[in-house]
């Protein structure tokens, strides 16, 4: 096996071939900004590989040494450690001083250093690292400084009422896919694993949540109001179900008016795709409304959510026992029949990135307009054929318990914010099966069709398939919802 060194080498070499054939065979210039400027498009991606696998084999270095110093300034040694004989409080300031970063970076560096530095039994027998697959990983330059840390992170939370065995499983699970998702959305997955290790640990959240509640009001400059609402879970889902009643019809009738205007079919359009009659994909900041108009209305969709609480405090204000015209209002709680029957284990609320105890979930699973959707029992019939072009609200809500939302992967997209698709279009097959459909949030929706992706199935699992501009190789991404069938 090459030495951390030889690796070091390998990466530069490559690095500088890869640079050089990029500017065309003419060679460096001496300057990066002409080099890159004498660049395709392709070729700028094209060198983007090597140098972050540079950029990897550097943080190796990086991480080991912040990883010493933060053993070596561990609170137990007091005066004597190497932070405090620096002159810094922290260890993480030492290594935000040597090395020119912020402290949070430097954090990062000290929590990934201390988790994957080799360690040393009483007796001197040489110990692996705690997290050896993040080690591993990042000793092969598969695995950047940020996603280690998140990894780390989430499962030092679950350790505390895990075994070791199981939290292996998932750090195992997290270092495979780490490669395929973006920081943000390894976050999200890591957070899923997090609570699927933990969860005996959902009942202690659940009190230590209900206990941080608070709302308060704040009278800004500006004579604006700010309302801070800090809420568990379990009513933000309602709280959240409430609003957004009100916003759905909003957004399609802006979709609507989005197709007239530009041409576009609804149908079997190339391209475009097709969605069925469910709501349009839109949430904040995934880049799907980033504060644009919609339609002809010039609200975006944080105003058109402050419009719609304001019309549910507005009923509840001049409520006399009678609905009125209030949209009802549905939360959907996913759990096992197991944890349904037992109270054990976690639930999860569509539109709520936390989970909730299988207690709590039962608790509010009597209260009107909450569905539970119960995994393990009978189902309805979600195979249609060729007579039925939407998807039916029973395919819908199966989708969101076997994709978890928008199903590309790392996406937390809930449910309610994404449509149901055909995979192969209608137009093409007229099939409405449920193995034809897949939800999507209308920015990946656009970004599948639009963008040359193509998807599959691979033991009920969707994995999606990035065009060659994006990936040569086409490598397919695991999406949907992360199970720890080994760890369970």
């Amino acid at each position: 096996m090459p030495t951390t060194h030889a690796l070091l080498d390998v990466s530069l070499g490559d690095f500088e071939r890869v640079w050089t054939d990029a500017t065309l065979g003419g060679g460096t210039s001496g300057s990066v900004s002409a080099d890159v400027a004498a660049m395709t498009e392709v070729a700028v991606l094209g060198v983007s590989a090597p140098l972050r696998a540079l950029q990897r084999q550097t943080n190796l270095y990086m991480i080991a040494v912040a990883g010493f110093i933060a053993d070596h300034s561990r609170p137990s040694l007091g005066t004597d450690g190497m932070a405090r004989k620096a002159g810094h409080a922290k260890p993480a300031q030492l290594v935000a001083e040597l090395f020119a970063i912020t402290v949070g970076e430097a954090i990062r560096l000290c929590d990934v250093g201390l988790a994957t530095r080799t360690r040393t039994a009483l007796d001197g027998t040489p110990l692996p690292a705690e997290y050896s697959n993040v080690a591993a990983a990042i000793a092969e330059g598969t695995l950047g400084v940020d996603s280690a840390a998140v990894i780390v992170k989430e499962l030092d939370a679950a350790s505390v009422r895990c075994t070791v065995e199981a939290r292996d499983v998932g750090e195992a699970t997290l270092v495979e896919l780490a490669g395929q998702y973006s920081v943000a959305d390894l976050r999200g997955l890591a957070r899923q694993v997090r609570d699927r290790l933990d969860e005996d640990g959902a009942e202690p959240r659940d009190e230590l949540r209900h206990k941080k509640r608070s709302c308060r009001f704040i009278t800004l400059p500006d004579g604006m109001v700010r309302m801070l609402w800090d809420m568990p879970p379990e009513i933000a889902g309602l709280a959240k179900a409430a609003v957004d009643g009100f916003v759905p019809r909003e957004l399609r009738r802006a979709k609507e008016e989005r197709r007239k205007n530009s041409g576009e079919q609804g149908d079997g359009n190339p391209g475009g795709g097709e969605s069925s009659d469910g709501e349009q994909g839109v949430r904040p900041g995934d880049g799907s409304c980033d504060g644009s108009l919609l339609g002809d209305d010039d609200r975006t969709l944080d105003q058109l959510r402050s419009d719609a609480a304001e019309q549910v405090f507005h009923h509840i204000a001049s409520c006399k026992g009678h609905g009125g015209d209030i949209p009802s209002i549905t939360m959907v709680i996913r759990m096992t029949k197991e944890s349904l029957l037992t109270g054990l284990g976690i639930a999860e609320i569509d539109g709520v990135d936390e989970t909730i105890s299988a207690g709590t979930a039962r608790r509010m699973a009597g209260e009107a307009g909450i569905i539970p959707a119960v995994l393990g029992g009978p189902s309805e019939v979600l195979d249609f054929g060729k007579t039925r072009r939407l998807f039916s609200t029973a395919q819908k809500l199966a989708f969101g318990e076997r994709d978890g939302g928008c199903a590309f992967g790392g996406c937390t997209a809930p449910p309610s914010y994404t449509e149901a698709h055909h995979i192969v279009w209608w137009s093409d097959v007229e099939n409405t099966d449920f193995d034809n459909g897949i939800l999507l949030c209308g920015f990946h929706h656009h970004r599948i069709h639009d963008g040359g992706w193509e998807i599959a199935f691979q033991h009920g699992v969707p994995y999606f398939i990035p065009p060659p501009w994006v990936d040569p190789g086409r490598t397919p991404r695991r999406g949907g919802k992360v199970l720890l069938d080994a760890a369970a």
